[in-house]
């Protein structure tokens, strides 16, 4: 009973996104759905919302999400992802390759909803080639998350190598074809039909505004990524540095133009770029995934399939899947199939396997309709959650018979 339940909520938070709901209902919603109908203790429900809502990380995350939003909208008010487009469009040419490169940038910051970060520049990049939400959606959320198979700095990458006892690199190298075939086709059924007008044109002036513009954004992956500041924290800093950076032309020196500027755009600008909402999106998608957690119903699921005998290469394929689409989490996902799976490796089906396991986990997180960043990145496009899918799922499922094949090849 306890995975038909999943399946129900789920159905149920689809269904209302579609209705256009406020997500964050729908996912206490389907929350409500698990508690009523799975056999769980109160004092497991407790430790879920204690988990979900009390957790330093849940704060952490929901300042991080509000900021992320907030720092999107002061660049696009302010005329800096006017900027950095132009100017990079100058120096680059085509603008397809821009909306390949800048979300796979940005997605260096593997945080949960960080493709909003990246959202507002596919964004100005789209309405150049007049591209609906959709379709935005779809570009921003693959190349942000594609190249999480091969990052060995990913933290779900990290943590699946180490429950595999292997190194990040050789579980990367591992998934390499998948990300081939999933550039290519990603590349032929998002953008190749779009009208791409390369017009290169290099000069030093532009290139000095496109870095300029990006700043505050640099200074947020180096301050998380190589200092290792908190990422809210790090999202501040660079909030600040947006609210004085590329100041107004007008009277008197620099830094009284800046100081001027920012003081604008403080006033005028940070308000409408808060959106409150995420808050209720951050409550109701913990609560969600530690109530699947406490259950324990994937454990439970995974020991019924491997009792009825189906042969190892389609649980490898399907479990990790399906707890990727039901938690919308990528740790989650690895965390829970690969300590699974790793005692039921031969030696000589060992590293086939587990690559095969990462990349299903990894393109069940992907795709989930609980995952963070699809979520996030639908209500900034106000994009249409069926049709979202119409670009992502194509890529998806292509790079996972690509991990099939190849696992199948490797001997699995």
């Amino acid at each position: 009973m306890g995975i038909y339940t999943v399946v129900i909520a789920i159905v149920l938070i689809m269904f209302m996104a579609r209705k256009r709901i406020n997500i964050g209902l729908a996912m206490l919603a389907g929350s409500a759905v698990l508690i009523l109908l799975m056999p769980m203790s109160w004092d497991q429900f407790v430790s879920a919302a204690e988990t979900a809502f009390i957790n330093e990380l849940t704060w952490e995350l929901a300042a991080a999400v509000v900021l992320i939003g907030t720092l999107g909208h002061l660049l696009k008010a302010s005329g800096a992802l006017d900027t950095m487009v132009n100017r990079l469009l100058r120096l680059m040419g085509d603008p397809r390759w821009l909306m390949v490169v800048l979300p796979g940038l940005i997605g260096a910051l593997s945080v949960p909803g960080g493709a909003m970060m990246s959202a507002p520049i596919v964004d100005q990049l789209g309405d150049t080639m007049e591209v609906n939400p959709d379709h935005k959606t779809g570009i921003n959320i693959i190349y942000r998350h594609i190249w999480y198979i091969v990052f060995p700095i990913i933290p779900s990458l990290v943590l699946a190598a180490s429950l595999a006892g292997l190194t990040p690199q050789e579980l990367a190298v591992l998934n390499i074809p998948a990300l081939v075939i999933g550039l290519v086709v990603a590349w032929f059924w998002l953008l190749q039909r779009l009208p791409g007008k390369p017009h290169l044109c290099w000069n030093g002036k532009d290139f000095a505004m496109f870095i300029l513009s990006i700043m505050p954004l640099m200074v947020v992956i180096f301050l998380y990524l190589v200092v290792g500041l908190n990422f809210a924290v790090s999202l501040l800093f660079g909030l600040v540095l947006a609210l004085f950076n590329l100041p107004e032309q007008g009277q008197g020196n620099l830094a009284s133009r800046m100081w001027a500027t920012g003081m604008h755009r403080a006033k005028t600008m940070l308000l409408p770029g808060f959106r409150p909402q995420l808050l209720l999106v951050v409550a109701g998608i913990m609560l969600f995934k530690e109530l699947i957690f406490v259950s324990d119903i994937i454990n439970t699921f995974a020991e019924d399939l491997m009792g009825l005998g189906i042969p190892l290469w389609l649980l490898l394929l399907f479990l990790p899947l399906l707890v990727g689409l039901s938690t919308g989490s990528h740790e989650a996902a690895v965390g829970i199939a690969i300590p699974v799976f790793v005692p039921l490796l031969s030696e000589d089906t060992f590293m086939a396997g587990i690559g095969l396991t990462y990349i299903a986990a990894t393109m069940g997180y992907l795709s989930s309709p609980l995952h963070l960043c699809i979520i996030l990145t639908r209500e900034y496009f106000n994009a249409k959650f069926s049709k979202v899918y119409r670009y992502i799922a194509p890529v998806t499922l292509t790079m996972l018979v690509t991990g099939l094949i190849t696992a199948l090849i490797r001997g699995l």
